[in-house]
């Protein structure tokens, strides 16, 4: 895939505080990613966003789009579609600020996807109400209604699936699954709801404490086993298995990906029996629930 975003060294440190926000984070985006972007409150996921829509300027680094610094060229978020905060007008209508901020972008050809826009976040019923009483699920449809009104071919969005029901969270994810294989359509979604992540996302990059911990692609665990604690032998040979099984000494637990090979999740079986150290075993389909765990301590 074509490298698409290159970020180098990325820092953030606001004047009023002793600590960093965000601090040497290097990671790379290609054409097509579907990314998660994950972590507890205030790890450090909003302060990366406005970094990346130049909403905020880096201390230090730098992040490149199509070899272009974005925080030194004009006009180069053109073709994205942006939901970090509200940026609607309270007092226009729904309709009305679509109308707007397609006017004020130039982009007036795409009026005729406002209907469909709407009726996918399920506001075209509200389409002539002032968002200014709306509650705070609401306002974040209004706000995800522009930033997919033009089809952008890369896509930010925070927190997408709040206010949504279930079968507008279902909508969403099916459209832009569909942008994703039709239009191979860039994604950087932070969300705390880990099922709809794990349902659209293709790679995950992990924050901490204002660090990038790790950036991973989807790899669905095949199943979960509980061990008593492991040998150092033991532990070695689980790490001659690669990505695909992974070991947490702090909670006695193996995660085994749906990647293995039958031989290798046979013999595997095999060695941990022969050594009488399963506890349990379980199916786990939530890649990020293990990975959080995993990451505990």
């Amino acid at each position: 895939m074509q490298e698409l975003v290159k970020i180098n060294n990325l820092s953030k440190k606001y004047r009023k505080n002793s600590f960093y926000s965000l601090k040497d984070v290097n990671v790379t985006i290609n054409d097509g990613d579907i990314i998660g972007l994950i972590g507890k409150n205030g790890a450090g996921k909003s302060t990366f966003l406005k970094l990346i829509t130049k909403a905020i300027n880096p201390t230090t680094g730098s992040i490149e789009y199509k070899g272009q610094n974005i925080h030194q060229a004009d006009n180069v978020l053109e073709p994205f579609g942006i939901m970090i905060e509200t940026v609607f007008l309270p007092y226009l209508s729904v309709i009305d600020n679509l109308n707007f901020y397609l006017e004020i972008h130039n982009k007036t050809e795409y009026k005729d996807n406002i209907k469909n826009t709407l009726n996918l976040v399920g506001l075209w019923a509200h389409r002539n109400r002032k968002p200014a009483d709306f509650s705070f699920g609401m306002k974040q449809r209004v706000a995800l209604a522009i930033a997919l009104v033009t089809e952008p071919s890369f896509l930010i969005l925070d927190e997408p699936f709040v206010g949504l029901d279930p079968v507008g969270v279902s909508n969403l994810i099916d459209i832009l699954k569909q942008w994703a294989s039709k239009r191979q359509v860039t994604m950087i979604i932070s969300s705390h709801q880990l099922e709809e992540l794990e349902s659209l996302c293709t790679r995950y990059i992990f924050i901490d404490q204002g660090q990038l911990r790790k950036a991973f692609n989807k790899n669905v665990a095949l199943m979960e086993i509980q061990t008593t604690k492991l040998s150092d032998d033991l532990i070695k040979t689980l790490k001659q298995y690669g990505q695909t099984v992974e070991y947490n000494a702090q909670n006695n637990k193996i995660v085994i990906s749906k990647d293995i090979s039958q031989k290798d999740l046979n013999n595997l079986l095999l060695i941990l029996t022969q050594a009488q150290v399963i506890n349990s075993i379980s199916n786990n389909n939530s890649q990020l629930k293990g990975f959080f765990d995993t990451e505990k301590g």
